[in-house]
C-alpha cells in the first residue's frame, strides 16, 4: 500500500514521512532511506541568515526554498538543504528551520480535517484554526 501523508498521524515530518515509505515494499523505498539518512546535510556547514519557516500544506511539514521555489519536508534536525536546486545561492550550505513553537496544538486543531485541508502558515494563530473548524463544523 501506498503511503499518503497524514494517514497515521495529523501531520507528517520528513522522518514519519519517509519512515512510512522505508518500510514498505513499493517503489521509492531506497530513495526513502536514503532522504532518512541526514549525516550529510549535518555535516554542512548552517548559512547564518534567518532561518526558514516551516508551515503545514496537506498534513505534511515543509519549508519552502527561497532559492528555487521549490519545497520539502522539515525535518526534526531543523536544517534545510533543497534537493532542486542543493542551495546553490548560498554555496551549498545548509539553511536553518523554525519550526512552529505551538506545533502540538497545531496539529491537535488539524487532526479534525480531511488530509486535503490540513494547512497551517506561520501567520495563522490557534485562533485562526480553531474559528476554522467551527465554521465547517469540525470539532477536537
Amino acid at each position: 500500500m501506498v503511503y499518503i501523508a497524514g494517514m497515521n498521524r495529523p501531520v507528517d515530518t520528513g522522518e514519519t514521512y519517509f519512515g512510512e515509505v522505508a518500510r514498505s515494499k513499493v517503489s521509492g523505498s531506497m530513495e526513502a532511506r536514503r532522504r532518512l539518512f541526514r549525516d550529510n546535510i549535518k555535516g554542512l556547514p548552517v548559512e547564518g541568515g534567518k532561518p526558514l519557516e516551516a508551515r503545514i500544506e496537506h498534513a505534511r511539514l515543509i519549508v519552502d526554498c527561497p532559492n528555487c521555489n521549490s519545497a520539502e519536508y522539515a525535518f526534526e534536525d531543523k536544517l534545510f538543504l533543497c534537493s532542486e536546486c542543493g542551495n546553490s545561492d548560498i554555496g551549498g550550505s545548509a539553511r536553518r528551520v523554525k519550526m512552529p513553537k505551538n506545533r502540538t496544538e497545531i496539529e491537535e486543531l488539524l487532526s479534525v480535517r480531511p488530509i486535503k485541508n490540513r494547512h497551517w502558515y506561520p501567520r495563522e494563530t490557534m485562533k485562526d484554526l480553531q474559528s476554522e473548524n467551527i465554521t465547517y463544523g469540525l470539532e477536537v
